[in-house]
């Protein structure tokens, strides 16, 4: 029996039989210019405006995001605080809400630049409450589309049939941390300045289980998804040790998680590189989806993926942008994908997509491929 799209997606994160794997398209802007130009869009810039007939064309069941199901149906408080000052932008993550500055670029977002508390020494430094005083600036009742397009209002799409409502939003506590602080200055001080990286953690985790708390009150009934990312590994592992994850990161998304699962949303994890050393923590925590799955990464290809996490979480991603779809040729991307069908069949437990957002170097012929 033929499965209506939100059904195929959501039995796959349950891992429950789909009639076929569920498949999403993510890319760049510029990617999905040259795609909407192969396709002779009228309008090959209003993404918007041809999402629905971009999708049939290339054949994919969503639009996807790097940490979301569903690109224009992802949802978020008003803000009325300050702004971004230049040269830094006000960046669609509402970093810049809370004082991270972000410089852009036409292919991504730079984030933590010039980091606010990159020159402190100690944490009686940071004053108390110097993020959560910031939450007044946030109208939790009215939220709205990350795009502030009117024609993908929540009013607009709530009645569709197969959308994905998202909301999660400022939670990427590590990545928080890191763009306050300094990637750098951060990782030094998980290891020899504990009482500035404790002071700094306890801050972000007090903010971001506030965020959560009101986003859920205000929006968890009529959401289906919260999807959030913290970038805690690198190619060749994690980029800190399992006790201090356990120690610092892990109470904090156990309670957020909690926190989601009371409103019975599906909760997805985006994490780029070899995460295996932390992966079993997320799953115990309560993780659906698996977001990313970076094969390029050590120890990251698709048999020990399913050898490890299949039947345990659903993986979203697999087609790694990094070396496969932008070097191999389409009957190469073409194999990556019958090797997932063979693994995870049809028992659900997995969503096709580029690992990341294509990018724009990427052939139109391989984009093509995954989902022929």
């Amino acid at each position: 029996m033929e499965l209506k799209i939100k059904e195929r997606i959501f039995n796959a994160i349950k891992l429950e039989p789909v009639d076929k794997i569920p498949m999403t398209y993510r890319g760049t802007d510029l990617l999905t210019l040259k795609l909407m130009k192969h396709f002779n869009f009228e309008n090959p810039n209003d993404f918007t405006g041809n999402r629905k007939e971009f999708i049939k064309k290339i054949g994919a069941d969503k639009w996807s995001t790097a940490s979301r199901l569903s690109k224009f149906a992802v949802y978020v408080p008003t803000y009325n605080g300050p702004g971004a000052k230049p040269p830094y932008i006000e960046d669609d993550q509402y970093f810049y809400t809370i004082g991270i500055n972000t410089m852009g670029s036409d292919i991504s977002a730079f984030y933590g630049v010039d980091p606010i508390l990159g020159n402190i020494n100690d944490g009686k430094e940071i004053k108390e409450g110097f993020l959560t005083s910031k939450l007044d600036y946030f109208d939790f009742t009215k939220m709205i589309n990350r795009y502030k397009d009117e024609r993908i209002s929540y009013d607009k799409l709530r009645n569709e049939p197969d959308e994905i409502i998202s909301i999660g939003n400022l939670t990427s506590i590590f990545m928080i941390c890191a763009f306050l602080r300094g990637m750098e200055n951060f990782l030094i001080d998980l290891v020899a300045n504990r009482q500035l990286a404790e002071k700094i953690i306890n801050e972000v985790s007090q903010f971001c289980l506030e965020y959560s708390r009101r986003e859920l009150e205000a929006f968890g009934e009529k959401a289906d998804y919260y999807g959030t990312w913290d970038d805690v590994a690198g190619q060749n592992g994690i980029m800190f040790s399992p006790t201090i994850f356990k120690k610092y990161f892990l109470p904090y998304y156990k309670k957020l998680i909690e926190n989601v699962k009371k409103n019975n949303l599906f909760f997805g994890w985006h994490v780029c590189g070899s995460v295996h050393e932390f992966m079993s923590f997320m799953i115990d925590a309560g993780i659906d989806v698996f977001d990313v799955v970076q094969t390029s990464a050590k120890d990251m290809d698709l048999e020990n993926i399913y050898k490890l996490y299949g039947g345990k979480v659903c993986i979203h991603g697999g087609i790694d942008v990094q070396k496969v779809l932008i070097n191999k040729k389409p009957e190469e991307i073409k194999k990556e994908v019958n090797k997932i069908k063979e693994l995870w069949g049809n028992r659900g437990g997995v969503i096709i997509a580029p690992s990341h957002m294509a990018l724009p170097e990427t052939s139109v012929e391989n984009i093509l491929a995954i989902y022929k």
